[in-house]
């Protein structure tokens, strides 16, 4: 298994595990103009589209699965 493999499945279960017990996540997101960051929690996974949906305290936004650069639980 190649190490973006790897990561991947990691990234899915951080996700899979933060959705099921309610925890806020920190996501790194790749940005053209420089990666950002998103802490909040995950209210959607969609395997269909490929993409995730975050609701924080500005709102709620829909990152693309191939822009998730990196997913921490927040403590």
């Amino acid at each position: 298994m190649s190490s973006s493999n790897r990561e991947n499945k990691k990234i899915a279960n951080v996700m899979a595990n933060a959705l099921l017990n309610q925890q806020f996540i920190s996501v790194k997101i790749y940005n053209e103009t420089g990666d950002g960051q998103i802490t909040g929690l995950i209210t959607k996974i969609d395997q269909e589209i490929r993409r995730v949906k975050l609701s924080h305290e500005n709102g709620t936004d829909w990152v693309a699965f191939d822009d998730i650069l990196n997913v921490e639980l927040v403590e």
